[in-house]
């Protein structure tokens, strides 16, 4: 036996009649065992459909809803170490608990902007131990990977449950208040009531003379409003030296701040901290901040007097905390805004600074774009020829390189009035979108960068090409390059990559924050029937954390607005910003019979010889048919719970419970009033009530299950 120490699962030997089954228990890695063996060697294979939590799940659920899910609002304590503001934190919480299997799940909440707390799915769904319906009450306390979570609220249909059941729930109860919250709510201050009366009545005296309204701030409270309105959020930036080194000085408008900022240069050894004053008021005598105010010696006065945007000109020094900063120059925004002024502000002669003593004789002399671009007139190139010994190789855009390395485009093609001897002749051009060249297949032109065809937009089946001289026009084109450029043209441009993106990180943000889409487009959408605006879009993106600029803006509005009607409906909503489809293709496996031969992407029947005009207007009802259930879709989504029971109520009425063709066009057209045409609604019935291999599928009559099905897809 090794050193360490013995227990009961260890001390035993493994010898026969000293093996336990209660206390060695098989190995399992992880995985459900199906099939056990007994000591008397009989073999029991349990029901896997009946172990699955799925199933139970999909057979335990109600006839109108989900899964049923209790709901309850909770709260755990953590520790916190190293603050000397709180020692201790409240973290809200909500728990799912899932009818079906008893499983739990935690989901911290609020999510609070800019906290740097965790947020989202604390504790996946799993099945806790010692956790039932019976523990889970107002006020009791449930243990869960280590942390104690306390309940003090659950939501309305979690009551109802429970009053069902016969155990109704207390009141809720309040969130314990933690350090942090306490020491920040504001404490009103004492109040002088009597002053404030006086003030008043002095204010409605002098707003009735003067002929405006009254107002209970001070002269120098109602500048300091007026300021932080006029002129939150605008900066002016000026560029100063001082023991040459360079600053940025930042002037804020809002309250007269000042904050100075390194301008790091390159290789000087030092560490990259940015700041140097942090933002705050700098007052013009740096001894004012020295002394102690209301003293016997220096007795309250009035306020020092601090720099303002009137000190800051260029080619003057400012005095900082009695360090001299020389101006030499700002930007355009804070020179347009003191010349507004009559302030002027022309750039000087930036002094000599150690940026330039480190990059003296560092900087090599390099060519210019033009000269190193191989792509150019062969008379431009740079090579042992002309005694220059330089790479005459053009640079590599390693973002394309990565995008498209297998993108080629190809057309075949012919010589543009050609010679005796070359016709006929038949060439295959290849265009390679990761480095943009071109070449004929054989010897005749190798690959490489060719001029003027650095946009593939040119290359199109009839135009002409130059290569060496020689024109080639363009006639056909292979598979592959078709349904390239029918998806459309691949942008070159960062910002086609910069949207895809941003939709990105929206839809991961969305799909943590939300559950359904439903409940994700309603909360963003100016009007539930059109959907969301351009200022809608920009919430969408400011909550999801990206700061976007106007025309990202605009490329994500391109993207999105697929009838470029200025709305983003449910279905772009969905499948841009959430990521998926809007009508799912999932089909159950009794739907998936086929009944005939599949050609073209359309079943064709087994039997009498179809034309092509035939297969044509099959395959446009059925686009036809998607597109007005997607409009159906988009109409009654707001009420899609409506239209059930109106669906229910047809169902109830009819003598076999089911709905035919009739019965639907009167649920849709009278009881829901759906603005569409008598063509789409044409369409609608082709989408529910069509089954390839049914001669007369106009007589079906389905029942409210399927109508259903199709509804929630």
């Amino acid at each position: 036996m090794s050193i360490r120490e013995k227990t009961v699962y260890n001390a035993l030997p493994k010898l026969p009649g000293f093996s336990f089954a209660e206390l060695q228990h098989p190995a399992t890695h992880g995985r459900r065992q199906y099939c056990t063996i007994d000591d008397e060697g009989t073999r029991t294979v349990k029901d896997a459909a009946a172990l699955d939590g799925s199933a139970v799940a999909a057979g335990s659920a109600p006839e109108g809803c989900g899964i049923p899910v209790l709901r309850f609002f909770a709260y755990y304590t953590e520790n916190v170490v190293g603050s000397r503001i709180e020692t201790w934190r409240v973290r809200k919480v909500k728990l799912h608990y899932f009818l079906a299997d008893g499983s739990l799940s935690i989901v911290e909440t609020p999510a609070v902007a800019n906290s740097g707390l965790q947020k989202g799915t604390m504790v996946s769904r799993f099945r806790p131990d010692g956790v039932d319906v019976f523990r889970l009450c107002i006020g009791a306390s449930i243990k869960c990977r280590g942390l104690e979570y306390n309940l003090v609220d659950c939501d309305a249909f979690t009551r109802d449950f429970f009053e069902v059941m016969g155990m109704p729930q207390p009141e809720p109860l309040e969130y314990p208040r933690d350090e942090f919250e306490t020491s920040a709510t504001r404490r009103p201050g004492r109040i002088d009531e009597q002053h404030i009366e006086m003030r008043r009545v002095v204010e409605m005296q002098a707003a009735t003379r003067a002929g405006t309204h009254a107002s209970l701030l001070t002269p120098a409270e109602r500048a300091k409003a007026r300021d932080f309105y006029e002129y939150d959020r605008n900066v002016l930036c000026f560029y100063a030296v001082w023991e040459k080194r360079k600053f940025r000085i930042y002037f804020y408008l809002a309250d007269g701040s000042i904050a100075v900022l390194f301008d790091k240069a390159e290789n000087d050894g030092r560490d990259p901290y940015p700041v140097f004053v942090r933002r705050r008021r700098i007052p013009k005598e740096a001894r004012a901040v020295l002394l102690s105010s209301e003293t016997l010696n220096h007795p309250q006065g009035p306020p020092p007097a601090c720099v303002g945007a009137e000190d800051l000109r260029t080619g003057t020094t400012v005095d900082i905390f009695t360090r001299p900063f020389f101006i030499y120059d700002c930007d355009e925004h804070t020179r347009a805004y003191m010349e507004a002024r009559g302030i002027p502000e022309p750039a000087v002669t930036t002094p000599l600074c150690e940026e330039d003593e480190i990059t003296v004789g560092k900087r090599r002399p390099r060519l210019a774009k033009d000269a190193r671009d191989a792509a150019g007139d062969s008379g431009k190139r740079f090579g042992a020829s002309t005694m220059v010994f330089r790479d005459s190789a053009g640079e590599k855009d390693a973002l394309k390189l990565t995008r498209y390395a297998q993108d080629v485009f190809r057309f075949g093609a012919e010589m543009v009035n050609p010679s005796e001897e070359n016709e006929g002749r038949q060439f295959i051009v290849c265009y390679y979108l990761a480095t943009t060249p071109g070449h004929v297949g054989g010897k005749i032109f190798a690959r490489r960068a060719v001029e003027n065809l650095q946009n593939p937009a040119r290359l199109k089946v009839g135009n002409i090409i130059r290569l060496d001289g020689v024109d080639y026009l363009l006639k056909e084109m292979d598979e592959r390059t078709k349904r390239y450029l029918e998806m459309g043209m691949p942008n070159m441009e960062e910002s086609y990559f910069r949207t895809q993106e941003i939709l990105g990180i929206v839809a991961s943000y969305l799909q943590q924050q939300f559950s359904r889409i439903s409940d994700a487009f309603r909360h963003y959408a100016s009007s539930s029937t059109q959907g969301l605006t351009r200022e809608n879009v920009r919430e969408v993106l400011s909550d999801a954390g990206v700061h976007a600029t106007d025309a990202e803006l605009t490329n994500v509005m391109e993207r999105a607005d697929g009838d470029k009607d200025g709305w983003v409906s449910l279905a772009d909503f969905t499948e841009q910003f959430m990521q998926q489809l809007f009508i799912s293709n999932f089909k159950p496996r009794e739907s998936q019979k086929r009944w005939g031969d599949t050609r073209n992407g359309v079943v064709v029947q087994r039997g009498p010889v179809q034309s092509a005009m035939m297969l044509a207007k099959k395959v446009n009802a059925e686009a036809q048919a998607e597109a007005a259930l997607q409009r159906f879709l988009t109409l009654i989504e707001a009420r899609r719970t409506l239209a059930i029971r109106s669906f229910r109520s047809a169902s109830v009425s009819a003598y076999d419970g089911n709905l035919g063709m009739s019965e639907f066009q009167d649920c849709v057209k009278d009881r829901l009033k759906t603005p569409m045409t008598d063509d789409e609604i044409g369409a609608l019935l082709y989408r529910f009530y069509h089954t390839p291999g049914l001669n007369d599928w106009t007589a079906r009559r389905l029942p409210l299950q399927e109508i259903r099905r199709i509804l929630f897809l």
